[in-house]
């Protein structure tokens, strides 16, 4: 079951330290100029996934497309949606909430520094998981498909794997629905937190499977950047239960 909470001022205050602390850490480790260090207090979600409280909090731009944006887009532009082109689906969320009037800008702008901060408690201690979900790290060329785009890791790298209404989310075209948007990330969550993942032997990206159906599960790729301790959704993806691997893809 899942229910969203009112966050509390002290614990706002709380996860303000951790997020500026590790933003920091990870700008210096990316060699960045700046970093999106903290943010307002409506810009954080509590919620509650089987009676345990998550949080997460982000920037305007990520949470306007995942709560809003993405849905209208999907309506207005869908034959933008499940043809392979991650410029396409750009070409929609941009035209839905207009963001800037090249696309190459608005493509920049939404890989920049978009992303939210996910947690499942308000402890700063060095044990204390944290994952950072961006809309997407990058978008490279797809070899021998002329002006094809794909979203390289990030929620809407994940987002070709899951549709609503039997409509596709991003990119993709597999049809595995969900209530909406934020339900990935809700899955996301569980799954990062809740399930005990495998490395593989470099120590740099966890797999972890989740129970989806009677036939299927959800396998989620993680990678892990050793220097700052923060996770990294690579992508996920339903694999049957038959063909389930105790390895890495």
């Amino acid at each position: 079951m899942i229910q969203r909470k009112l966050i509390e001022p002290e614990e706002y205050k709380r996860l303000q330290v951790r997020a500026k602390k590790i933003s920091l850490a990870l700008m210096k480790k990316e060699d960045k100029n700046y970093a999106k260090v903290t943010f307002p207090i409506q810009n954080y979600r509590k919620v509650s996934i089987d009676n345990q409280d998550f949080y997460y909090a982000g920037t305007n731009i990520f949470l306007g497309i995942i709560e809003e944006v993405l849905f209208e887009a999907k309506r207005q532009f869908p034959k933008n949606f499940g043809n392979g082109n991650a410029v396409s689906v750009v070409h929609a969320l941009n035209k839905t909430r207009f963001l800037h009037s090249r696309l190459k800008d608005a493509i920049r702008i939404y890989g920049n520094e978009n992303f939210i901060w996910v947690y499942d408690n308000l402890d700063d201690g060095e044990e204390n998981k944290i994952l950072r979900l961006d809309l997407y790290r990058k978008i490279d060329k797809i070899p021998r498909k002329k002006r094809k785009w794909t979203f390289t890791g990030g929620l809407f790298h994940a987002l070709k794997h899951f549709s609503m209404n039997g409509k596709p989310l991003s990119t993709g075209t597999d049809i595995n629905d969900v209530i909406n948007p934020e339900h990935v990330i809700y899955l996301i969550t569980k799954a990062f937190f809740t399930e005990v993942g495998t490395f593989d032997k470099k120590g740099e990206t966890c797999m972890v499977f989740m129970n989806l159906d009677s036939k299927y599960n959800l396998k989620f790729i993680f990678y892990y950047e050793k220097v700052t301790s923060v996770y990294f959704i690579k992508t996920i993806y339903k694999e049957k239960k038959t063909t389930a691997s105790s390895r890495l893809a």
